[in-house]
């Protein structure tokens, strides 16, 4: 059915020199508030954004604009915004002398997770960099008292070098304490590494500069970890490694209300989902790891199951720390053997798929605690924990129904049925429980997670999810080579490969960004979770560009955000339109909600 289309005025963003503009755009739901899905190349240069989003607790339409607090490559002071650093917080430099700069183009992605801290004497902003080695850097802002626009007044880059450095900094949140819970995302696999030389693959061998070029002073359990930056009075950042989280490739840790238990997101093929409970409120130092069993009720779509938990272990950060730095090797901790053609093992062996593969592992005497937490998706698939989930993204919290909401990129391999993307192949099940059968959906899908109520009789938590199931899925889809949308290959009218995701309570509101090929341009939409469908196109982003940091903040100093980083423009397979080299550089800014202060 061809969409009806009306006349509607977006809040086009001028940063890259573009006015608002008119544009027809498709009645969407049936309100008159979404953005055009870019056709035409201005408007795939731009970033416009809806002139309202519905929010009935708020207000019936609140009205949206955008600005840009910083681009990389900016500087404040003496800092450079993305400059990579070494081991002694010196400026990493490109062979042509140029500074290192994580914004796509050399072997990163640029600035994701950004988030607005206020310590009560002074408002500041930390932006982690997806690069190998990481980056984090905080902004001291600035807000106007009337019309709640935030700028940047100074600069400071936070060391990691107490930790062996930063690694591919992915998404996070602000905790309920108000600090900074950031992430290392696809770690290492130190099964492969090559002690004589310290290599062990390309991509992890992009690290030697940060040690001078001698990658022997690195070691793989240095990353793929959760970290967490505390903010004292004064501004002062205090930054830590929470080894008892575990280690893999973490896109997330989204804490919830009791400020014990958090939900972990691991991105890759055959990943698992992990819930850390804490010892003590407000303290990440300390805790129990546990992985989900997925016992599928459903095969339909994108599937349901019921979820049952798989202790790992106990452990404090403190203990792991005095292990991490001792460069212990992953034959310290478990003894391979070759599988069987079969995908048998052989006798005291056990059969594991995980995102290193099918692999016959057997556990070392006594060496419990390193597999929980330095393995631990190896050692969650050892336990019989479900290891099929593939590109497990962002996570939210929705308190009005006590679901969690859980991004998942793609509906593939390990979650699919003895197939690859709809077509037979073992490889993904192979030596493993093949727990999940659902069809191959490129286009991605948003699941709910269902909490129980109370606390569970063997986990200390009254947050356990108990169901799993989706809410939403992406539509693949082929236009006519003559269509607008040619260039798309998921419906440009649902998700494409769904990433970060953040709630509105008191609005039935679950905003989803996409980090996509199937989109041409990226978006980020507006999902009614109690209508179940989509009402609004919030946003859209640059060729190549990837929506990152989706948060919402309802109060920082009487106004109301969402975070929003524009993530290496241009980048992905649309170098060809670039116009100018400065267009490369990521954007770091925000949504502002409604058009007064509270």
């Amino acid at each position: 059915m061809n969409p009806i289309r009306i006349p509607l005025s977006i809040a086009a963003v001028a940063m890259l020199g573009l006015a608002a503009q008119a544009a027809d755009v498709d009645l969407f739901a049936g309100k008159a508030t979404s953005i055009a899905y870019p056709v035409t190349d201005a408007q795939k240069r731009s970033i416009p954004v809806a002139k309202e989003i519905t929010h009935p607790v708020l207000h019936q339409n609140s009205p949206l604009s955008y600005k840009t607090i910083l681009r990389t490559g900016a500087k404040l002071g003496d800092e450079t915004f993305g400059l990579l650093k070494d081991q002694n917080d010196r400026p990493l430099m490109m062979q042509d002398g140029s500074a290192y700069i994580c914004n796509g183009q050399f072997g990163g992605s640029g600035p994701d997770h950004t988030e607005f801290l206020d310590t009560g004497d002074g408002l500041y902003m930390i932006t982690q960099f997806e690069c190998r080695i990481g980056a984090i850097y905080m902004a001291k802002l600035k807000q106007d008292p009337k019309t709640g626009e935030l700028s940047a007044q100074d600069l400071r880059f936070i060391s990691q070098k107490d930790y062996h450095g930063g690694w591919v900094h992915c998404a996070g949140m602000k905790t309920p304490w108000n600090s900074f819970l950031g992430s290392e995302e696809y770690e290492p696999d130190a099964k492969k590494l090559d002690p004589a030389t310290g290599k062990i693959d390309k991509y992890y061998n992009t690290i030697a500069p940060y040690f001078g070029g001698d990658l022997k002073k690195a070691n793989p359990y240095y990353y793929g970890w959760i970290t967490e930056i505390r903010l004292d009075k004064a501004g002062t950042p205090h930054y830590t490694k929470h080894y008892s989280m575990g280690r893999f490739a973490h896109e997330l840790a989204y804490v919830l209300p009791d400020q014990k238990t958090a939900y972990l997101s691991d991105d890759g093929s055959n990943c698992a989902l992990f819930m850390y409970v804490a010892d003590k409120a407000g303290d990440l130092s300390a805790g129990t790891l546990y992985a989900a069993k997925w016992k599928q009720t459903d095969d339909r779509g994108v599937g349901a199951a019921d979820l049952g938990w798989v202790r790992l272990g106990h452990a404090t950060d403190a203990q792991l720390r005095k292990i991490v730095d001792s460069r212990p090797s992953f034959d310290e901790i478990f003894e391979s053997a070759k599988m069987n053609d079969d995908g048998s093992c052989p006798a005291n062996f056990r059969g594991v798929n995980t995102d290193h593969g099918a692999e016959c592992l057997r556990l070392k005497p006594g060496k419990e605690k390193e597999a929980a937490f330095l393995e631990s998706r190896r050692y969650a698939a050892y336990l019989g924990a479900t290891t099929e989930f593939r590109k497990m993204e962002g996570i939210t919290y929705d308190p009005d129904t006590r679901r969690v909401y859980l991004a998942m990129s793609q509906v593939a391999k390990g979650m699919e049925d003895h197939k690859k993307y709809g077509k037979p192949n073992d490889k993904y099940d192979r030596g493993g429980p093949n727990d999940i059968r659902v069809a191959y959906n490129k286009c991605g899908a948003v699941y709910a997670m269902d909490l129980g109520n109370g606390e569970s009789e063997e986990i200390d938590s009254g947050y356990v999810a108990k169901h799993i199931h989706g809410i939403i899925s992406g539509i693949p889809k082929k236009y006519e080579a003559s269509s607008p949308y040619a260039d798309n290959s998921c419906d440009i009218n649902s998700i494409a490969n769904p990433d970060n995701i953040s709630y509105l309570p008191g609005s039935n509101l679950l905003l989803i960004g996409e980090d996509t090929d199937y989109h041409q341009n990226d978006l980020i939409w507006a999902f009614d979770t109690k209508k179940n469908k989509l009402v609004d196109r919030v946003a859209s982003t640059p060729y190549g560009s990837e929506t990152t940091s989706l948060m919402w903040q309802p109060d920082i100093r009487g106004f109301r955000y969402i975070n929003f980083v524009t993530q290496h423009p241009y980048g992905e397979s649309d170098q060809d339109k670039l116009k100018n080299p400065s267009d490369v550089q990521s954007y770091v800014g925000y949504m502002k909600v409604g058009s007064d202060a509270q």
